[in-house]
């Protein structure tokens, strides 16, 4: 195989996924790890290493790597994003840094075309990471951590008919509308977005949206 690839791995919500795909979005390989929390570190190199073994594959085949950057497990986050930047340093190939509520946002309007998309993530604590996108995927506002009734509303004054809502904290908000259900990201559909997106617009910087529970010792 000689073809350019793209590499997306998404290790944000503890299970490890990745896909490797030619940039006209060809899935030549994918693997979903369902590991233990906290292993992503042990499981994502070995899995991926087999991947590319799979499919025949070389990493100097590399032209990109998708990785998506929160919000979620910050051990996850910080896993995918430093295993990216060592795979650019042995190989050149650019880093994409999508947010795991594009991910999710991209997945429901693929299963549900023409709707804008409302996506709200869990944030424990009576919060949730959310934001909204239009029927063509262009983010409306800013994402960030709601309380659930705040992110309830401000669905309701940017969403129009028909609008379907997705990700784990998408029940709590009590709105009228279909949700689109997604357990992780699906890193087949993040290879082939980011295959063609710009990436002047998807820095791989981590979306944190709040600081972490754990705090250094004074």
């Amino acid at each position: 195989m000689t073809d350019r690839l793209i590499l997306a791995i998404d290790t944000s919500f503890g299970p490890v996924g990745a896909a490797l795909a030619t940039l006209d979005g060809r899935i030549v390989a994918a693997f979903e790890a369902d590991n233990p929390p906290g292993t992503q570190a042990e499981t994502l190199p070995p899995r991926v290493a087999e991947m590319f073994a799979s499919a025949g594959a070389a990493y100097s085949q590399l032209s990109r790597i998708a990785v998506t950057v929160g919000p979620g497990a910050f051990t996850g986050v910080r896993v995918g994003l430093a295993f990216a930047k060592g795979i650019k340093l042995a190989t050149g190939a650019v880093i994409l840094g999508v947010t795991t509520l594009e991910c999710l946002g991209a997945q429901a309007a693929h299963a549900k075309p023409g709707h804008m998309v409302g996506v709200a993530i869990d944030a424990k604590r009576g919060e949730v990471y959310a934001h909204a996108f239009g029927a063509d995927l262009a983010p409306i506002g800013e994402a960030g951590v709601f309380a659930v009734a705040d992110a309830a509303a401000s669905f309701r004054r940017s969403l129009r008919a028909p609008f379907v809502l997705t990700g784990s904290g998408a029940s709590l908000l009590g709105l009228d509308a279909p949700i689109v259900e997604a357990g992780r990201v699906d890193v087949r559909l993040l290879a082939q977005r980011m295959a063609v997106a710009d990436p002047q617009l998807y820095p791989p910087v981590p979306a944190y949206l709040r600081a972490p529970d754990a705090k250094l010792p004074s």
